[in-house]
């Protein structure tokens, strides 16, 4: 009507024009304007339209299930002695009477001896002639002995079954490629991002990996912590066989004095002549003056070395040859050092690694005992430049002491700051440059870390998840921290009440492009199925992603690569490096299984706006909406639209975007859709979109509708 008469019902209207986040912690119709009262695989960009979020896209799925093929040959088992086989590289040549075996073919190899790593198992040979064949061996570095047995593959079940770590790697000297460095069962890969062509790290001979471990670069080395269990180190080499080796472990030798033949300074160059088994950055210290003009006692740093002499610089004047000086390394002021103990995992701060002191090593090397200290909520740090070496007494910190905690994770923060969370309470450490000297402060006993994967560094923001919720706050909000403050959270405390807290601690947190994405376990799951994020420009939560497959889960996320490959890559336990956000169109590219080809899934978005009432708590006469939608640049789109109304509860099917645009909505294309309700009575109406094909933008939407019914009786 163009007026209306005081006993006409007055059509009222209530609209939203662009959506910011999403909010389920409110009733949807206490909602404002623009926030959605659940959004699923969505994002918020710039216009404020709500849209699909982008595919994931499969980079790389380097292991395979077992080293095992079908067809293959039953062969029967022959012998080839340590004589009849030759070594050039990594390549064996076997020489036999005659072996019967078809080129490119799979056999078991048997009886040799370990050669760098072990030669025995599933191989593919290569068939020279009737009486020789070849088989090479990644690792390989000299003739392994004993008489090899050849016969029919035999199938191996431990075979890389599982990812169970992963960090980002990039070499400092070289700029031009990062890559994913993935721990498999029985062996680690290196996925390159920028091509997603992998190469394998060998594991030290009778190592396998069968549960979650961490995975940490500190200088250019690489470390797996294995909870309870030596470190791994790979030296970060791709060339060469590259292959990870135990950590030091055992016993700690203490530095041997080194009786040098030989001493001068020139041009504020010390040259110490020496048989030498120092490395460059080492700590040395002059133990006797001779004729060096030092002082006894100082200390120097190595800053070049060969295998009879090492140099440092210092300030005195220069000195002719002297034969009297004897030097060692840097010996503990305390009880000694130790070898890195057996952690859980470790971060790199001030060019020292710090590992929480679970375990200690002792006995021999390679074959150490581990023993339990029973203590949880200590930690030490390495020296400065040497990850294989820490002092018990100046190097170690307990923290909160006496009471029931332990050290969940740590934060390398600015001006020599550690942050210590632990599970009850956060700590800081402060000028742990030279630890004998760094002071250590209780920030807070109210709350804590619950998991230590979410811990991240945004600016000057620390982002953490604790039992209250989701925090992120300035490095100065964590001196105020209580019980009472309010998380990030708080607006979406029906999807944290979801966490499944059996596993809250395998939830994982990073940030990139604005965003914190934060992999959870919902309900009854076990492992991380959906990702919820937080868009930091809007200031809302703004999706909770999932991918429609059963088998999908998210072991780790990394932020990694360099320019246009730079972005988060998520890893899975069944042997994919995915990212997030990659791909234009609506599928999911993944793969869920060791070995299997990959999967494509449609994704299915779901935007349910807040309940509009029109400002008004009366019934109303719901009549009829508009809706303004658009396709993506790049596909074709179609959406379910339903509407739900509350008092009287029902749901209206209302068709289809294909139904009321005469076919799917063309790529960049934007319409404006109108339909009707058939005026039904209810309180509030939430409108739905629901994807079937596309990215469609869902733009605004208008809800027009009549007061009504006014008698005193309910409406139900």
């Amino acid at each position: 009507y163009d007026r209306y008469g005081a006993l006409d019902d007055q059509i009222v209207e209530d609209l939203d024009i662009g959506f910011a986040g999403y909010n389920n912690r409110l009733r949807p119709d206490q909602l404002q304007q623009g926030i959605l009262s659940e959004s699923l695989n969505g994002r918020m960009g710039i216009g404020g339209e709500w849209q699909v979020r982008k595919g994931i896209d499969l980079i790389a799925a380097p292991f395979t299930a077992s080293n095992f093929t079908v067809p293959f040959y039953t062969y029967a088992n022959f012998t080839v002695t340590t004589g009849n086989i030759a070594r050039a590289d990594t390549t064996l040549t076997f020489t036999a009477s005659s072996h019967g075996l078809t080129n490119s073919t799979l056999v078991s190899l048997a009886g040799l001896g370990t050669a760098g790593v072990d030669p025995n198992g599933n191989r593919v040979v290569t068939v020279t002639d009737a009486n020789t064949f070849t088989i090479t061996i990644v690792g390989l570095t000299g003739k392994p002995t004993g008489t090899a047995t050849i016969g029919a593959p035999k199938l191996d079940d431990t075979a890389n079954i599982e990812i169970f770590g992963s960090t980002e790697f990039s070499n400092p000297s070289s700029s031009s490629e990062v890559y994913i460095i993935l721990a498999g069962t029985t062996e680690a890969s290196a996925i390159k991002i920028s091509d997603g062509s992998s190469t394998t790290i060998a594991y030290p001979t009778g190592v396998t990996i069968t549960s979650s471990v961490n995975l940490t670069q500190a200088f250019k080395k690489v470390f797996i912590f294995r909870d309870g269990a030596v470190a791994l180190e790979w030296d970060g080499v791709l060339i060469s066989s590259p292959a990870f080796a135990l950590v030091g472990n055992g016993d700690y030798t203490q530095p041997a004095e080194l009786d040098a033949t030989g001493f001068t300074i020139t041009n504020g160059l010390a040259t110490v002549t020496v048989s030498n088994t120092l490395a460059i950055g080492d700590t040395v210290v002059l133990t006797t003056i001779g004729g060096s003009t030092l002082t006894k006692g100082s200390e120097h740093t190595v800053a070049t070395r060969s295998s009879s002499a090492f140099t440092f610089y210092v300030s005195n004047a220069d000195v002719s040859n002297q034969t009297d000086t004897e030097w060692t390394k840097k010996v503990s002021a305390g009880i000694g050092f130790i070898h890195m103990p057996a952690s859980p995992f470790g971060i790199y701060h001030q060019a020292r690694l710090v590992v929480p002191l679970d375990y200690t090593t002792s006995g021999s090397s390679g074959s150490a005992t581990i023993a339990n200290t029973g203590i949880r909520d200590e930690i030490i740090f390495s020296d400065i430049l040497d990850t294989d070496t820490y002092d018990q007494i100046y190097g170690t910190f307990r923290l909160n002491a006496g009471a029931s905690d332990f050290v969940v994770g740590m934060l390398s923060f600015a001006d020599d700051k550690l942050i210590v969370f632990n599970r009850n309470s956060i700590h800081l450490i402060v000028g742990s440059s030279t630890p004998s000297t760094a002071t250590s402060q209780l920030i807070t006993g109210e709350l804590g870390c619950v998991a230590r994967r979410t811990i991240t560094k945004i600016g000057n923001n620390v982002t953490f998840l604790s039992d209250n919720g989701l925090y992120s706050l300035t490095f100065e909000d964590l001196y105020n921290l209580r019980g009472n403050d309010t998380p990030l959270s708080i607006n979406i405390q029906k999807t944290i009440d979801r966490i499944n807290k059996s596993y809250i601690d395998k939830c994982i947190g990073v940030y990139f492009d604005n965003k914190y994405y934060l992999a959870v376990p919902l309900d009854d799951e076990s492992k991380n199925t959906s990702v919820i994020v937080y868009n930091f420009l809007n200031k809302q939560w703004e999706s909770v992603d999932s991918v429609d497959d059963s088998t999908w889960s998210i072991t780790d996320m990394v932020v990694a690569g360099d320019k246009q490959y730079r972005g988060i890559y998520c890893i899975n336990p069944d042997g994919g490096v995915h990212q997030i956000d990659a791909r234009e169109d609506d599928v999911d590219t993944i793969i869920t299984q060791v070995g299997s080809s990959q999967k494509n899934i449609t994704i299915v978005g779901t935007a349910i706006t807040r309940m509009f009432t029109a400002g008004s708590v009366d019934r109303k006469k719901w009549n009829n909406w508009d809706l303004h939608v658009q396709s993506s640049d790049f596909n074709e789109s179609n959406a379910t639209l339903t509407a739900i109304t509350e008092n009287i509860d029902d749901t209206i099917s209302i068709g289809t975007i294909n139904e009321y645009n005469s076919g799917l909505l063309s790529v960049g294309e934007d319409v404006s859709l109108r339909g009707r309700f058939g005026n039904r009575r209810a309180y509030g109406l939430q409108f739905k979109l629901d994807t079937i094909q596309g990215r469609p933008k869902f733009r605004a939407v208008k809800i027009s509708g009549a007061q009504t019914y006014r008698h005193l009786e309910k409406a139900d």
